[in-house]
């Protein structure tokens, strides 16, 4: 059974394992920590049949967006809707609990699974960071901004 919940600091080593797993310069599990103290309500996991598979952090920008500061589900569990589940869970932390309804995230200009999950969800490219990741390949800036609902 898939469940989707908010991270808790126990989880911490599972979370930066899937890191770990996810990519090839991974945050630091002090980052991790940090994102996780900073908006422990943004931070989410999911479980399947008990186990940490994926995770998604959050933070509010100061102008005002709701940013993804990362997405990762493990490589054994994707293309199964893990991380678009995510991604909408973390959409509705936003709405309901801070009232933001435009979201931020960068990704690799190769990560084309990736930008692909993020347009099929509404985001578009809106920008493009030079030298962006330590290996010094470019980021895209994507945005998703929608009418506020009354």
């Amino acid at each position: 059974m898939l469940v989707i919940r908010q991270a808790k600091i126990e989880d911490l080593d599972h979370i930066y394992e899937l890191e770990v797993a996810c990519f090839d310069d991974p945050y630091p599990k002090r980052l991790l920590y940090m994102l996780l103290s900073l908006y422990p309500e943004l931070f989410l996991v999911v479980e399947l049949d008990g186990q940490v598979v994926g995770y998604v952090s959050g933070l509010v920008r100061k102008d005002g967006y709701g940013h993804i500061a990362s997405l990762c589900v493990h490589p054994n569990y994707r293309m199964r809707g893990i991380g678009t589940k995510l991604l909408k869970a973390l959409e509705d932390v936003f709405k309901k609990q801070f009232g933001i309804y435009k979201y931020r995230l960068e990704v690799k200009t190769s990560n084309i699974k990736a930008i692909n999950l993020y347009a099929k969800l509404g985001y578009k490219i809106t920008d493009i960071i030079p030298n962006y990741y330590p290996d010094g390949e470019d980021a895209y800036v994507m945005i998703k901004d929608f009418p506020q609902e009354s």
